[in-house]
């Protein structure tokens, strides 16, 4: 068992930018735990209870769930084909008492993924275990599933090649994918605002059935589908539109895609249903279809 903790001076947002070109990376390196070569880190650090966390990884799946302690506990392990790429790739720590950043450092020269290459760069799986109160400021991911559970403060949170699963939530939320399909589910809503979004994957969100909220969701080619009865505007050329009121409004609650449909669900909670209103101000001549 090998141990890194690196200390970084600012955080830089340079790999993440630089990696864009990952977009159709192969999803085979980026889970197999087959691999010839692996190695573990495991460590603590001290957080305040709603503390900031960042996390920005390029290739491996992220887990995060939360504890009822004062610290993060990150666990990690590497995965590659060769000593020499396991080595390249570091887990880089900054920590401090109300904020904690990590993420995977790669050499600047070597980022090219090739599919059925054995001497792609390593992929990293993450565990970590944060405060129920932490704030998760940036999780960012590029090639990998990624899930969050349990955590009260707010969220923000993306990947771009994964699925992501976002569950017993309460605070504010902000959580997109490019390629991957969205769910999130909230306990119950805070006064903060929830955005959620995807391009070439389903978003689907459940709140409690008693939620008071402002919603609003679109899309380009996908339909759009509640639980509430709040009417679907259907455009006369393309796009699905949906505005309404939950009980008497409250946090207001965005939902966005383009080739992907939108689903909002109520929660098996046994509450009773809020009323919904309709805001929509567009004139029914052009937008006349209830559901899609």
């Amino acid at each position: 068992m090998n141990r890194e903790a690196h200390q970084l001076p600012a955080r830089s947002s340079a790999i993440f930018c630089g990696c864009a070109l990952f977009l159709f990376a192969v999803a085979a390196h980026a889970s197999d735990h087959r691999r010839a070569f692996s190695e573990e880190f495991h460590q603590t650090y001290v957080l305040d209870a709603d503390g900031r966390v960042e996390l920005d990884n390029i290739n491996g799946a992220v887990h995060i769930s939360a504890w009822d302690q004062n610290g993060v506990k990150v666990d990690a392990v590497k995965y590659a084909d060769s000593k020499e790429r396991l080595d390249q790739a570091r887990i880089e720590v900054d920590s401090g008492k109300n904020h904690i950043s990590i993420r995977t450092k790669y050499p600047d020269h070597d980022l090219t993924f090739n599919s059925g290459s054995h001497n792609n760069p390593a992929s990293v799986e993450y565990t970590l275990t944060v405060p129920r109160g932490a704030r998760l400021d940036e999780i960012k991911l590029i090639n990998g599933a990624l899930d969050v559970t349990g955590v009260k403060g707010e969220v923000h949170a993306s990947c771009i090649n994964g699925r992501l699963e976002a569950k017993n939530l309460s605070g504010s939320a902000d959580l997109s994918t490019i390629n991957g399909h969205l769910e999130a589910m909230f306990d119950e809503l805070s006064s903060s605002s929830i955005n959620l979004s995807s391009v070439n994957g389903s978003v689907e969100m459940t709140i409690p059935s008693d939620s008071k909220a402002e919603i609003e969701a679109s899309t380009v080619s996908g339909g759009i589908e509640n639980d509430f009865g709040l009417h679907v505007n259907h455009h006369s050329f393309v796009g699905h539109e949906l505005n309404g009121e939950l009980g008497s409004g409250g946090p207001r609650i965005k939902l966005s895609n383009v080739n992907g449909r939108i689903e909002i669900r109520h929660a098996s909670d046994g509450r009773t249903l809020s009323p919904a209103r309709d805001s929509s101000h567009h004139d029914k001549d052009e937008d006349d279809d209830s559901e899609i």
